[in-house]
């Protein structure tokens, strides 16, 4: 342990000493898929979060694939000390969405939810519960289009417009959508020449656990202490499917990462 730093120290002492007992939560048949059954490897350790910068993996896909291009906007502050940005992404989500905003809360925890213009239509209060306990929103497209690179200007930038539309009609006044989240793919050069017109930032992200392909709660918590260093942008999800191992594994994520002296923060808040 010579060469791990008093987080990582403190993280394993913690983790090693907590069983995962497999989470018991009621799973709604959902918009994609059925519910989850039993999760594999519960009970299993978890490695600690890395403090030196070791292991940050290749990301992933934010949807439902890996990513088609290396990653163009906000990755993160490398200078800011022990910090790091949690987003979600697909949401709003009527069941798993109240459910990660309370873990947020308890954890004092704030975060990005990048949100699907039809479903902030679907479900207006909960973009209003989110924006009013400080969490900040970014836009992901109004129909999540995985094929928003082969579209031209014109059906890109309605994407944009229609989900910063919805957004203020939900929250019932102007507010500030400062980034962009391209679907299933970091975003794309010609995607970023658009955003130059609409004011947006690109947000990727340093840390995927795929949790979209429900890989087991222990598997999410793994995955992220292992690879999370200070100026991480984690991916997770809080829509656009089943989300329960999310939800279940958020909460050991985040003890974790307190006790490795973590804080939350947006991206560029630090800088």
């Amino acid at each position: 342990m010579n060469n791990l730093s008093w987080p990582a120290c403190i993280l394993i002492g913690v983790l090693l000493g907590m069983g995962f007992a497999a989470a018991d939560r009621t799973v709604d048949q959902r918009e994609q898929g059925t519910a989850a059954g039993p999760e594999a490897g519960a009970g299993e350790a978890t490695p600690p979060a890395r403090a030196d910068g070791a292991g940050a993996g290749d990301a992933g896909g934010s949807g439902d694939g890996a990513p088609e291009d290396g990653g163009s906007g906000t990755t993160g502050n490398p200078n800011s000390d022990y910090a790091l940005t949690l987003t979600f992404d697909d949401g709003p989500h009527p069941t798993y969405t109240p459910q990660i905003l309370d873990i947020l809360a308890e954890h004092d925890a704030t975060a990005v939810f990048c949100v699907v213009g039809e479903r902030v239509r679907a479900h207006p209060e909960l973009v209003r519960r989110t924006v009013a306990e400080g969490h900040a929103l970014c836009n992901h497209t109004f129909s999540h289009d995985d094929e928003l690179g082969r579209r031209d200007q014109a059906a890109v930038e309605s994407e944009i417009s229609e989900t910063n539309a919805a957004i203020t009609a939900a929250v019932g006044r102007d507010v500030e959508v400062p980034y962009f989240r391209q679907p299933n793919t970091y975003v794309q050069p010609r995607i970023v020449s658009v955003l130059d017109s609409t004011g947006h930032r690109p947000l990727d992200w340093t840390v995927d656990p795929r949790d979209w392909s429900q890989p087991g709660t222990a598997s999410i918590v793994q995955d992220v202490l292992s690879e999370v260093r200070p100026g991480a942008i984690v991916l997770l999800h809080d829509g656009g499917g089943d989300r329960s191992q999310t939800v279940a594994a958020l909460e050991r994520i985040l003890d974790g990462l307190d006790t490795a002296g973590y804080r939350y923060e947006l991206p560029g808040e630090g800088a």
